[in-house]
């Protein structure tokens, strides 16, 4: 008849500290590795009117700006939860890849996507703590959040864009290049109580030096206190992060700026790159 073995007090003890220092060790591991991950590529992050190089120069789109209707991205979405297709007249670049079409959401954000199988744009809950996966039906993770929230469109509100092909807002890096610019006006945060006034942003991506402004004219009532404001890319695995969840970083008639480390402006050099 087998027995079971009897251990001392003073054995269990140290099994059981060598296995919380196993765990331990496992634990910092996964989060050096998480770091790691976050700072994989290091957009530097600029905003006015703190830096000079990432003034607020709203673009007014007149009679350039094309109105980009929104479409159920998936049979089941909800009607703010929208989204257009957005083919690029050239391509940006992001986070060092190609990028040649959009698909832009209503609610406040820009996917890297060729088709709205691959990316829906009902995402309408917002994540802190950049990266993070995204969880719409169909969900790209490479993503510029302008003003992620759960939004939807006032009377009259729409989504538009325009190419220009010498910025009118020209880019921190100098010289004339062209840009893509998407804007939403007239959103407010889908609540009970309609905002009394409306959200105008828009993003503005350089062909050229891969720069993206993000500018805000208006804020609506909420005023970003549940809004995802940065970038995340390499299949979500990277992120920088400007602003989550708070209602004293972003103001009205301010700018937001991100530079591509390859093509930084002279005095940003200086600033680290760490994940916001």
């Amino acid at each position: 008849m087998s027995r079971t073995p009897a251990y001392s007090p003073a054995l269990l003890l140290k099994l059981l500290g060598l296995m919380l220092a196993a765990a331990v060790a496992v634990g910092l591991q996964a989060r050096e590795r998480a770091t790691a991950s976050a700072n994989l590529y290091g957009y530097t992050l600029a905003q006015s009117p703190i830096t000079g190089t990432c003034g607020f120069d709203y673009i007014e789109l007149g009679a350039a700006g094309k109105p980009l209707p929104l479409v159920p991205g998936h049979a089941k979405a909800d009607a703010d939860d929208r989204a257009a297709l957005l083919a690029l007249q050239q391509p940006f670049e992001f986070y060092q890849l190609p990028t040649r079409s959009l698909v832009v959401s209503g609610n406040g954000y820009l996917a890297a996507a060729d088709s709205l199988a691959v990316e829906d744009g009902s995402d309408f809950s917002n994540d802190c703590g950049l990266p993070a996966r995204a969880d719409n039906p169909a969900a790209a993770q490479n993503r510029i959040y302008v003003y992620h929230d759960d939004l939807r469109a006032r009377a009259g509100g729409e989504v538009r864009q325009a190419f220009f092909a010498t910025c009118p807002r020209p880019a921190a890096a100098g010289g004339n290049e062209a840009c893509t610019v998407v804007e939403w006006d007239g959103f407010e945060r889908a609540s009970p109580v309609p905002s009394t006034q409306p959200l105008r942003a828009q993003a503005v991506l350089y062909h050229g030096s891969h720069e993206i402004a993000l500018q805000y004219s208006s804020l609506d009532d909420s005023r970003a206190a549940q809004a995802t404001i940065g970038l995340q890319g390499f299949d979500g695995r990277t992120a920088r992060e400007a602003s989550c969840n708070s209602s004293r970083r972003i103001t009205a008639r301010q700018a937001v700026c991100f530079f591509d480390p390859r093509k930084r402006p002279a005095d940003t050099i200086a600033q680290q790159p760490a994940r916001g």
